[in-house]
């Protein structure tokens, strides 16, 4: 609308900054010790950077509602328009048991049973509890709006902010901890350990720390004079998004005692902090409730999202009309059942895998490997729309020529390749026994994922889609 108000360059940093925060990522990034520093900037410059100017670009060129499958589908057709948004769907099953595990683990500590955190079968039984329980919640109500923004407020940016301040105090009260991951520094310590390949797939895990970067790009339109502020925007927000997320990674690499990060439990730095520091354990548990609703209001907000984008695509006829079902407040009942009862099968990796850290870090390393595989279309679109739509009006634009988009677009490239093959090396955590289960199940997951939705629409029939 022409009199909507423009969103500030300051404006966007913070929607931005607000999209990223979060703790829950902090200790896969603190595990990594001095490394993380390395891995972090890899993230923000190879993966994160590359994706959110091409984003900027194409949402501001083609401003209709779908995002990436838009993109991809006006450049390379409707069949990998519609695997983009079949992955961007599915990865949510591997997401959404990851950060329903910490719920789990953050229960244990709210009602002071802090053992429960590493028990595979309560995690399970509480991933079940709490999906199924917002699942049925937002059938009923709007979760989201109900919750608003208090949610995160409470949730993900007092809990950050605290784990922050609390970590600065214990390393200003004792240096450096001579038992933590931080301990004995060498120069060689901010290189990745190549002896070592297993602590490489850590990267896939910080990686997924900017995963969904191109989601902010839907504001490249309304913001003042694009074409400068945009890319100021971005590159501001990864830079203090680096700056934040080291801090807290460093200061629990130094807390933490070597050997005993729990990837599910952000809960565990704060206890470290406030016994160190004589805060009341009380404080502990506050935080533990805080982090906790955060946690759930996030299942809520992605019970709904990732299916209303999906439905639109069931009713263009990429779908049968059992997905096209709505109930009588338009939820798209099909999907949101369906993915509940995905969820749950996903959720079984707690019981199979050896203790709860494997399982959470395999998890993720799912989740981004189909991620990498959406950058990589976006990537391949940016360039083929540049020659197939030169004309179209870009406010925001990478360079004159088509140079600067090559590049961005192969650099981009370049990181999916290397996250797709850094996460096939098992993780060192993973017990030897293991091994070969997990190359297998991330490839199994890989192909069948992306295979059914090359399956479906192979079979795709004219008489599927909805008549208006």
């Amino acid at each position: 609308m022409a009199n909507s108000k423009k969103l500030t360059l300051f404006g966007l940093i913070g929607i931005t900054m607000a999209f990223f925060g979060t703790v829950r990522s902090v200790p896969t990034l603190a595990i990594t010790g001095w490394t993380q520093i390395f891995y972090m900037l890899v993230a923000a410059v190879l993966f994160a950077l590359p994706i959110a100017l091409m984003s900027a670009e194409l949402s501001t060129g083609f401003q209709e509602e779908g995002g990436p499958q838009v993109w991809v589908k006006k450049a390379i057709g409707e069949k990998w328009g519609f695997v983009t948004s079949w992955l961007l769907w599915v990865q949510m099953f591997f997401g959404m048991v990851m950060v329903a595990s910490t719920v789990g683990v953050l229960f244990g500590y709210v009602i002071n049973v802090p053992h429960l955190s590493s028990n595979n079968f309560f995690i399970f039984a509480v991933i079940l509890i709490s999906y199924w329980g917002v699942t049925l919640l937002n059938l009923k109500f709007d979760m989201v709006k109900i919750a608003g923004n208090w949610g995160s407020i409470i949730g993900v940016y007092i809990p950050f902010v605290v784990l922050v301040v609390l970590g600065l105090a214990y390393m200003f009260k004792n240096g450096i901890n001579p038992a933590g991951y931080l301990a004995n520094f060498k120069a060689g310590d901010l290189l990745p350990n190549l002896s070592d390949l297993g602590s490489l797939a850590y990267l896939s895990g910080i990686i997924f720390i900017f995963a969904g970067v191109e989601i902010s790009s839907v504001h490249a339109n309304n913001i003042e004079n694009p074409k400068r502020n945009y890319p100021i925007a971005v590159i501001a927000s990864v830079i203090l998004l680096v700056i934040f997320n080291l801090i807290a990674g460093l200061t629990v690499a130094n807390g933490v005692p070597m050997g005993k990060m729990e990837l599910s439990n952000i809960t565990q730095p704060y206890m470290i902090f406030c016994a160190d520091l004589g805060i009341p354990s009380i404080f502990v548990n506050i935080i533990s409730a805080m982090i906790l609703i955060g946690v759930l209001v996030q299942l809520s907000a992605w019970v709904l999202g990732p299916s209303k984008s999906m439905i639109k695509v069931a009713e263009d006829g990429n779908l049968p009309p059992f997905f096209q079902k709505r109930n009588s407040k338009g939820i798209p009942i099909t999907f949101v059942l369906l993915q509940a009862i995905v969820i749950s099968l996903v959720s079984v990796m707690y019981i199979v895998v050896p203790d709860v850290n494997s399982a959470f870090l395999v998890i993720t390393i799912t989740t981004t490997i189909l991620y990498c595989i959406v950058y990589a279309l976006i990537a391949i679109s940016a360039v083929r729309l540049r020659y197939k739509a030169p004309d179209m009006n870009r406010p925001f634009r990478l360079g004159k020529g088509n140079g600067m988009m090559w590049f961005v677009s192969l650099l981009s490239m370049l990181s999916v390749v290397i996250t797709i093959i850094v996460s096939l090396i098992p993780p060192s955590i993973l017990p030897a026994s293991f091994s070969t289960g997990y190359v297998i199940y991330q490839v199994v997951a890989t192909v069948v994922m992306v295979g059914v939705a090359l399956i479906i629409y192979k079979f795709k029939k004219p008489s599927w889609k909805k008549s208006d």
